[in-house]
């Protein structure tokens, strides 16, 4: 005997899928941050992820256009609701709390280094 379970409609399979795309976007948005905020030394790898990171987040924007343009969204609102909603502020949160945390650290590293030396030499 078979139970029966809900199938979703197509449409919200796509929102499904759009939930999925945000939570990729979401992430690769905070890497590219990141990597931008603590760049890593000279010879680090981290600028080759974050070009791939950047070419996947690409297309993950590009997949999400098209999956509203589908759900008979206007090009111009669908556009205005991916970039302006949320990959814009996304990433410039990211900053902020990446530049807040690299200031922080900084901080405390100086206030320990003066504890360490109260005469200030070095």
């Amino acid at each position: 005997m078979q139970q029966d379970r809900p199938v979703l409609q197509p449409d919200q399979n796509q929102i499904v899928y759009l939930m999925f795309l945000n939570g990729l976007l979401f992430l690769g948005l905070n890497f590219v941050a990141a990597a931008i905020v603590f760049p890593g030394t000279r010879s680090s790898k981290k600028l080759g992820y974050v070009l791939f990171a950047v070419v996947g987040l690409v297309l993950c924007i590009t997949q999400e256009l098209d999956i509203l343009l589908e759900m008979n969204f206007p090009a111009g609102a669908a556009r205005a609701i991916l970039i302006g909603g949320f990959a814009a502020p996304v990433f410039l949160i990211s900053l902020v709390y990446y530049r807040t945390k690299r200031n922080r650290m900084e901080t405390a590293a100086s206030k320990t280094q003066k504890a360490e030396d109260p005469n200030g030499n070095h």
